[in-house]
């Protein structure tokens, strides 16, 4: 997943634009469905699953260097359709 993710961060977001958890939920969701499927299998609810997405999210900024977290968050579209709070990201490189 974090290879996935890390391939999502550097190939499909511009460098120096904004982006939220949601965003890499929803391109995973249209173009990695199946790797998104296979690593939800034992976690106890979207909300908890989608909380280690932006946690695999929060390492890549750690380790890599090529994204920064924002200050805040933002408030987006979740897969439900509903509004809610997510981390949000810059990235750098």
């Amino acid at each position: 997943m974090k290879e996935i993710i890390k391939s999502i961060i550097i190939e499909q977001i511009p460098s120096g634009m904004i982006f939220d958890t949601h965003a890499i939920i929803e391109y995973l969701l249209q173009k990695h469905s199946d790797i998104y499927l296979e690593n939800y299998e034992g976690k106890t609810s979207t909300e908890l699953y989608h909380s280690y997405i932006s946690q695999v999210i929060s390492a890549i900024a750690k380790e890599e260097k090529i994204i920064e977290r924002i200050i805040g968050d933002s408030w987006s579209l979740t897969i439900h359709k509903t509004f809610g709070k997510c981390a949000c990201w810059k990235k750098v490189a």
